[in-house]
């Protein structure tokens, strides 16, 4: 048996669903999503890059989610053996791409990376080219494709978020049913 603590924790945890993986506060994420939607309606180079950098934002609380969801996942699949993830707070998108590429296999796992990371590159364009376009034209094409994006994005994390939820619902009813909080007491 691991450690009382890491093993009463993990218990804990896969036994209540609302402490399983989930964003820290997703109503202000859902209200950042309307602002982005909003600010590209407006057809301004002010909507367009507030869309920009917020789309870019939630894509990226997307990747962290699944990342913990793959880190629990992991936990659950080796226990009674004990593996720890340190937080690793402070990476940019494209260390987090790096994170993700690196985890366990999930289904359209390299779809998600994918279309992070053409999300990235559009951002990355849009920014860094700025200054040197002759027009704002194209920038609503180029936007309204980061919008295009974002949307299969967050497709994708929805449909694989779910499947990681039905199997930690499976490692409970599977796996830790047999055990009881008492048997983590010290």
């Amino acid at each position: 048996m691991p450690d009382n603590l890491y093993a009463k924790n993990l218990y804990l945890t896969v036994c209540d669903s609302e402490n399983w993986p989930s964003f820290e506060r997703p109503s202000f994420l859902d209200e950042l999503d309307e602002v982005a939607n909003e600010a590209l309606s407006k057809n301004s180079i002010e909507g367009y890059l507030a869309s920009l950098l917020i789309f870019h934002q939630l894509s990226e609380e997307l990747i962290r989610l699944l990342l913990k969801d793959a880190q629990f996942f992991i936990q659950l699949s080796v226990f009674p053996a004990e593996i720890v993830f340190p937080e690793k707070r402070k990476l940019m998108f494209g260390q987090l791409i790096e994170e993700l590429k690196s985890t366990i296999s999930f289904e359209d796992k390299d779809k998600f990376i994918e279309k992070c990371m053409e999300l990235n590159k559009h951002r990355i364009d849009i920014v860094h080219r700025l200054t040197t376009r002759s027009s704002l034209a194209n920038l609503e094409i180029q936007l309204l494709k980061v919008k295009e994006l974002y949307d299969a994005i967050y497709e994708l994390f929805d449909d694989i978020h779910d499947w990681f939820r039905l199997c930690f619902k499976d490692f409970k009813k599977d796996k830790f049913l047999d055990y009881s909080i008492d048997e983590f007491e010290s």
